[in-house]
């Protein structure tokens, strides 16, 4: 089904869009209707701050009211936001096309690194072992930080015993028809795990661009 997107280009909508304290209000707003109470627990948010965000979010016309629940004493009110926004780029004030894609990124990455902290602590048996290493290896030079003293392979973490952890990063050199293979197995490989469901929650990211000049290469 296609979705049919609500533009969303009044400067007010536009800023409250862009703050990323409101994405989680909004994103289980979209998902279906909440009272204030109920959204704050779910989000484990104060009902305050939660009331002031909805409230912000319909006052822009990012989210309505749709109901009253009659009860005694004060009726219930129910919000609901659309199920699909889009804010075209020309009506943000971002200088780039780097700073839109920034815009999630960079707090994905916050929370991608504190993820990364609490499990890799569980390979670190004294702190004062924590370093980080600059080395060749083959003809690549690799930066990256060791939980353990003296030799450290990333591959230990495949050990049926260590942290379910991965966070590899750096430079590959393909064909372009390779680098399309990779592409194609990467999103295969997701897709299938996306269909499970499990008790435990993971964060993942999966990326890959072409390492134009000016690149980091």
């Amino acid at each position: 089904m296609t979705q049919v997107f609500q533009h969303v280009t009044h400067p007010e909508a536009v800023k409250v869009f862009l703050n990323l304290t409101y994405l989680p209000v909004l994103a289980a707003l979209m998902a279906r209707e909440w009272t204030v109470s109920a959204l704050a627990a779910h989000l484990g948010l104060a009902v305050n701050a939660t009331h002031h965000r909805v409230r912000r979010l319909v006052a822009v016309g990012l989210a309505q009211e749709i109901r009253l629940e009659a009860r005694r004493g004060r009726p219930l009110r129910h919000y609901r936001a659309p199920p699909a926004l889009l804010v075209p780029y020309h009506c943000t004030p971002l200088d780039t096309l780097e700073d839109l894609i920034g815009l999630h990124e960079d707090s994905f990455q916050v929370a991608f690194q504190r993820a990364v902290v609490r499990a890799g602590l569980a390979l670190v048996e004294n702190r004062n072992d924590i370093g980080l290493r600059l080395y060749l290896d083959g003809e690549e030079v690799v930066s990256d930080i060791t939980p353990t003293a003296g030799a450290f392979s990333f591959r230990d973490l495949l050990r049926p015993d260590a942290p379910a952890l991965l966070a590899n990063r750096g430079l590959l050199h393909l064909t372009r028809e390779d680098a399309k293979a990779l592409q194609t197995e990467l999103s295969e490989v997701l897709t299938r795990y996306l269909q499970k469901t499990g008790p435990e929650p993971y964060l993942f990211r999966v990326g890959l661009a072409p390492d134009l000049p000016g690149g980091a290469g």
